[in-house]
């Protein structure tokens, strides 16, 4: 069909490797291929690796030619941006006719094109309003191209005014989606919210809105809502795997395990052959597991923990150059055994990592999976020990200092987290009510689950000392002073080390007050 369409030089390929080799070595004009390629990657994941390695220029064309018409193949495929997805059977006319107007488009707008492949954006940006100028055929290209390169750019008031001006004459789910890309960026996480919860009114399955929407939940502090927004954008479009990822941090943070085991199970799955395979996907659905199992040794329980057993086994088969991850994956695995109480496999998973670890050039991940591990073989003593020679060596990498914090304050399994912050949340409620017996009840009820907890240790200090400011009482002062000596581990690095110095001084001072008023009684 296409050496009769005039077409001089075809080449092709018998399966996804063969294609992505030859892609490799040379560009082409027009890719034409299939979703269903046999074993190996499919369709959608060469046209993701290509996209990725940037072997698929602007001034190009890829067409997907399938007979899958299965709504998450579709909209998985054209998040990747097709120029067009063709369905089988296809006709020499409609391939025809399909190509013929897709190379008609990319001549007219390829001296754009070619800019952008050049990273020439300000030429680029030139070169669509030179075009505008003309009222051109494809005007809403130039239109959308143009704010998406003032967006690269940083310059987001002019893309604002594009997306503004194009929405007062005509409600364009394009527009709106992009005006709420670039509230967002520009810090205005309500209105972002509101642009794209318009988007999904008029067209739901415009995946990119639920994106959207979780990113501005996310930043309003709204991490519950941001979960069921991707939770939706997955249930349209499961097959992008690092959204699934993506959803599977949010599900952890949000202490969903059940829905974070789901999401990083799909993201193993579907990461299958793909560009964005990633060995992390396959060690946070070991972690999870291993959390959803501890010490649950029915046979549920006993199923989860040989699911993490076999994750964590293919982690380190696949990964194997990777001698942190596979360090990791026996650490995780030494906490599944110990969760399931099996304490003689927990210590040999343990002594296996430990062999392969140099304390002095550890890593923030590995230092911190060792420390995890610690904790759950009963060795908090060495564990705390290591956290506070972590925050010192890394103290210059925020991301790692929060994780090593949130490590120190809960050490704890899953559920006593989940019920200490409960009760840490009907502490403040109740502190936040004047209402301070209650809370420090509600507040040493949480430290039943997590001890350590540097915040939730300074909440009850703060409450005692609201308290005695008005009522001393000499117990209440040594149960704050406990608390302080129970967290006098955290390091200077820590966020709460500058408040608990605070509070320090504060109980030596009422406790200096006390005592004198103990010496001198008002007659």
């Amino acid at each position: 069909m296409l050496s009769s369409f005039g077409a001089q030089n075809v080449d092709m390929a018998s399966n996804a490797e063969d294609a992505l080799s030859k892609c490799r070595f040379d560009f082409y004009d027009v890719i034409l291929c299939d979703f269903n390629l046999g074993a190996g990657k499919n369709g959608q994941q060469i046209l993701e690796e290509l996209r990725v390695r940037k072997r698929l220029k602007h001034t190009h064309l890829f067409v997907m030619i399938t007979a899958e018409t299965a709504k998450d193949v579709v909209l998985g495929a054209r998040e990747y941006q097709p120029d067009a997805y063709i369905a089988k059977p296809i006709t020499r006319t409609v391939l025809e006719q399909r190509l013929g107007h897709l190379l008609t488009q990319q001549k007219i707008l390829k001296p754009i094109n070619r800019e952008i492949d050049l990273e020439n954006h300000a030429k680029a940006i030139s070169l669509c309003h030179q075009m505008l100028e003309g009222k051109p055929k494809y005007k809403s290209w130039c239109y959308q191209t143009l704010a998406k390169l003032y967006t690269q750019v940083g310059d987001t008031a002019n893309a604002e005014k594009i997306y503004s001006d194009i929405l007062k004459s005509r409600e364009l789910p394009w527009a709106r989606l992009g005006m709420g890309q670039v509230l967002n960026l520009e810090q205005q996480y309500e209105s972002a919210r509101e642009c794209f919860e318009k988007v999904i009114k008029t067209n739901p399955n415009l995946v990119e809105a639920y994106d959207g929407i979780s990113e501005s939940c996310l930043k309003l502090g709204q991490p519950k809502k941001a979960q069921e927004a991707l939770q939706e954008a997955v249930n349209l479009s499961p097959r992008m795997v690092l959204r699934q990822g993506k959803l599977g941090d949010i599900c952890k943070r949000n202490q969903d395990i059940e829905t974070a085991v789901s999401a990083y199970r799909k993201a193993v799955q579907y990461g299958e052959n793909s560009i964005h395979e990633s060995v992390e996907n396959y060690l946070e659905l070991g972690r999870c597991l291993s959390d959803w199992c501890e010490n649950d040794t029915s046979e549920i329980g006993k199923a989860r923990a040989k699911e993490a057993i076999q994750v964590l086994n293919q982690a380190a088969d696949k990964f194997s150059a990777n001698e942190d991850a596979c360090i990791n994956a026996l650490l995780i695995e030494s906490r599944v055994h110990s969760g399931q109480g099996d304490s003689e496999a927990s210590e040999n998973a343990l002594h296996k990592a430990e062999c392969f670890i140099d304390e002095q050039s550890l890593s923030a991940k590995v230092g911190l999976e060792l420390a995890r591990t610690l904790y759950s073989v009963g060795q908090p003593d060495r564990a705390e020990k290591l956290l506070v020679s972590l925050s010192g060596k890394f103290k210059d990498d925020p991301e790692a200092l929060s994780q090593i914090e949130a490590l120190m304050d809960e050490p704890e399994g899953l559920e006593a987290r989940i019920e200490a912050k409960e009760r840490n949340k009907n502490g403040i409620s109740l502190f936040e009510k004047g209402a301070f017996r209650d809370a420090i009840k509600a507040f040493n009820g949480a430290l039943d689950y997590t001890p350590k907890h540097a915040a939730l240790n300074l909440n009850l200090v703060q409450v005692v000392v609201k308290y005695c400011q008005s009522e001393p009482d000499p117990e209440l002062l040594d149960l704050a002073q406990t608390c302080i000596e129970r967290i006098s581990h955290i390091p200077e690095q820590h966020h709460q080390y500058k408040r608990l110095q605070h509070f320090r001084k504060v109980l030596k001072r009422m406790s200096a007050n006390t005592a004198e008023q103990e010496k001198h009684p008002h007659e």
